[in-house]
């Protein structure tokens, strides 16, 4: 478990420089949540992935002036972990909505096995359509 002054860090790193995306990985036919931070500032992605996992990636640069651009990216039900430990910290009202929804309905229509009922796969995708119209 990580600490509040780690928490609050890490929701105003998402909050300045993230998004909480849901996205389709693979040859998944419904999308996961996915939160990523975008920096020039490596070692403040390190510091996110030392504690919550995920990825760093290295973006390409246009222009040799510039510094080199990095995503970190944390998916699917590491996502929601993370959301759930830094939400408190959050303040960035769109990028709360998204998490809220997130939390409360992702898991309860996302079976673990991937075998949709026809209720379930109609609760994915009205969750979709409500994360979509979000702002």
């Amino acid at each position: 478990m990580i600490s509040d002054t780690e928490a609050a860090y890490a929701a105003g790193l998402l909050d300045g420089e993230g998004s909480i995306t849901l996205t389709c990985h693979d040859s998944s036919r419904w999308p996961s949540p996915q939160v990523s931070v975008s920096t020039t500032d490596i070692e403040a992605l390190e510091w996110l992935q030392q504690r919550f996992g995920g990825v760093i990636v290295r973006k390409r640069t246009y222009n040799p002036a510039h510094k080199i651009p990095y995503d970190w990216k944390l998916t699917d039900r590491k996502a929601l972990a993370f959301l759930a430990q830094v939400r408190r910290f959050m303040v960035i009202e769109r990028k709360i909505q998204r998490c809220d929804l997130l939390l409360r309905e992702y898991v309860a229509c996302t079976p673990r096995n991937g075998r949709y009922t026809p209720e379930m796969a109609q609760r994915k995708q009205a969750l979709i359509e409500r994360f979509s119209s979000l702002p």
